[in-house]
């Protein structure tokens, strides 16, 4: 009766930690990057926001402020003037 109860036990133990042995879900790991690269596309494709946080200075994401992107160019040729020298 006791080699009985102790097999069950095992047995029972080990059905129920089967699935820690089986290994990631690489079907749902997929499916979550899938679902986290959309996300961050709809994040790139909206607009500035021009509520009390974009007065205030503060930019969500890294979006670069227009006044510097309209002096990009001017910075990139004087940085490679600097790298010449």
């Amino acid at each position: 009766m006791k080699k009985l109860l102790v097999t069950l036990v095992c047995i029972s133990t080990l059905s129920a930690a089967f699935p820690a042995f089986a290994g990631p879900d690489w079907q749902l790991i997929n499916q979550g990057r899938k679902a986290k690269q959309a996300q961050m596309m709809q994040g790139a494709n909206k607009a500035p926001e021009t509520g009390m946080d974009h007065q205030m200075g503060k930019k969500k994401d890294h979006q670069m402020d227009p006044k510097m992107h309209e002096k990009m160019d001017q910075m990139m040729k004087d940085c490679q003037d600097m790298m010449k020298k």
